[in-house]
């Protein structure tokens, strides 16, 4: 079964009963499914048979399944499986969830207000201060790997999810998935470190990751716009200041985003725990805001929406120098923006 195969009725493990395609990826498809002997709903994601004839591949979806669930958190996604049965593509079991993808609802609706988007950093935080404490930096936080699943009255319960390029810092086995000079994660979100050398970075590349989804959340754009090599320079040279495209933004508030978009690692918070922290000492109003125009909210049913799961780039090592984030350097090994 490829990514482009129809797998609905088929069942997987002889315990999976494929309903319905939720979503494709560069990784393979995701599914939603009963789990037949509880007459539980989950989700699969099965890897794409272009991938499954390598094992570095396997490997890299074994790992996601065991970094998430290693976790246990309520605001990551939890993975209850994964089976390699003989004959069949490997597969991970989800819960699946209600609602939609952050990225989908900024498309959707622009920025959030203020509170809003603290919420759901602030939730996104809390998960990340679960991964670091068990030693895993995610490396690819993003509004497509961030899940809102709705409460009501403009609350949502925050899932994370994708953790199939986190770096699991106790594992031997890690560095031998990982190519020497590899870009790993989505450019637009990465710290500049992340882009000169994804094998060094440390939990202060999710710092600066979350500082960018949350700038995300009050601008309705990313912090970088620009594509291909002029993005990677704007990342490793400019530094972003909210205030220019969200004027009437709490200062205080406006100090943090700043804080945790630092170029230099040292300059952001510490750790997840500081940014939570600063957030939740706020007190914030909610004002009206030209970046939002709400729409009737729509519920979809998924895992990831959209499920997106970036390669990683293939590039030769990097030449050393005195600059760790040369533009040089850097702009050798890039590939077009994804």
């Amino acid at each position: 079964m490829s990514s482009s195969e129809n797998a609905i009725g088929r069942v997987l493990g002889r315990r999976y009963r494929v309903v319905r395609r939720l979503g494709v990826g560069g990784m393979g498809s995701v599914y939603e499914a009963v789990q037949e002997d509880l007459g539980r709903r989950v989700a699969v994601k099965v890897i794409a048979r272009a991938l499954a004839g390598e094992t570095r591949h396997i490997e890299r979806f074994r790992r996601e399944a065991m970094a998430t669930a290693r976790l246990g958190h309520p605001n990551v996604v939890q993975v209850s499986d994964f089976l390699h049965p003989p004959g069949e593509l490997p597969f991970l079991v989800m819960e699946l969830l209600e609602g939609e993808s952050l990225a989908s609802r900024l498309g959707r609706g622009g920025a959030l207000a203020p509170t809003r988007a603290v919420s759901v950093a602030r939730q996104v935080l809390a998960a990340l201060e679960c991964a670091h404490a068990r030693g895993i930096v995610h490396r690819d936080l993003k509004p497509a790997n961030t899940f809102l699943v709705p409460l009501g009255a403009d609350r949502d319960l925050v899932k994370v999810l994708d953790f199939g390029v986190a770096k699991l810092m106790d594992s031997a086995s890690w560095a031998r998935l990982t190519q020497t000079g590899a870009i790993v994660g989505t450019v637009r979100y990465a710290a500049p470190e992340q882009l000169a050398d994804s094998k060094s970075v440390d939990l202060r590349a999710d710092v600066f990751a979350a500082g960018t989804l949350l700038y995300c959340m009050l601008a309705g754009q990313p912090p970088h716009t620009s594509t291909g090599s002029q993005l990677i320079l704007d990342i490793l040279h400019t530094s972003p200041e909210i205030e220019r495209r969200v004027p009437e933004i709490d200062p205080a508030l406006g100090a943090i985003v700043r804080r945790a978009l630092a170029r230099d690692p040292s300059h952001r918070f510490d750790g997840a725990t500081e940014m939570r922290e600063a957030l939740e000492a706020l007190a914030l109003e909610d004002r009206p805001s030209s970046r939002s125009c709400p729409t009737r909210p729509s519920r979809v049913l998924a895992p990831t929406a959209p499920m997106e799961i970036p390669p990683t780039a293939s590039v030769p090592p990097a030449r050393r120098s005195g600059d760790c984030h040369s533009e040089r350097t850097v702009l050798a090994r890039l590939r077009p923006d994804r």
